[in-house]
């Protein structure tokens, strides 16, 4: 048994010698993604992107890329950005109100929830949760806190939505998508799955 174990490893070490020999043979420039020297910068530049460069309203949405995914941004964000808490010009056309009428996406009902769940510390530094010491804050069921306006925490729109690039993929990517609904596709429901498979008593 032992003598076949030596004689495995034995082959096993030519073939990978083998290989790293052959190997010696393949240039640097097919390795990695980057197809460029390894050892100088000179040629090495980023993929010229262009961005979608229609106005807001006038372009095609994208399909979410899972769902509840952030939806991508389809149209040219020129003008738009920053965002700050107190200058955020997605509002003007994205809040629930006027979304329809502008032909834009809906901000979600999470956008105007707390999702944090009410706690305070004891003198010992301990989190409380009505009356309770929490020892894992992940066993805390979410507990949605609705509000009227757009929750601060989720003022950032570009922290998790983003324009689109015309680049193509340095990696092929054959992920696709399983919606529960047609509607998954461009609508979340997020804020009505948020606690799905939590079984926490």
């Amino acid at each position: 048994m032992k003598k076949n174990r030596k004689f495995i490893t034995i082959l096993s070490l030519i073939a990978a010698a083998s290989m790293v020999y052959a190997a010696g043979t393949i240039s640097e420039e097919s390795l990695g993604l980057r197809k460029t020297d390894l050892y100088s910068e000179s040629n090495v530049k980023p993929d010229e992107g262009k961005f979608a460069a229609k106005a807001p309203g006038s372009s095609k949405r994208f399909e979410r890329s899972y769902e509840n995914a952030p939806p991508m941004i389809p149209h040219s964000v020129e003008g738009l950005l920053p965002i700050t808490k107190n200058n955020n010009a997605c509002l003007g056309c994205h809040m629930p109100n006027v979304a329809k009428s502008m032909g834009a996406t809906p901000i979600p009902p999470s956008h105007f929830a707390n999702f944090r769940p009410k706690t305070k510390l004891d003198a010992s530094g301990k989190i409380i949760k009505e009356g309770k010491t929490i020892t894992n804050t992940s066993d805390v069921k979410v507990v949605v806190h609705k509000q009227d306006k757009l929750y601060q925490g989720r003022f950032n729109c570009s922290q998790c939505h983003a324009p689109q690039a015309d680049i193509p993929p340095a990696v092929a990517n054959n992920f696709q998508p399983e919606f529960r609904s047609a509607d998954a596709k461009h609508k979340s429901n997020f804020i009505d799955v948020l606690n799905e498979g939590v079984d926490i008593q």
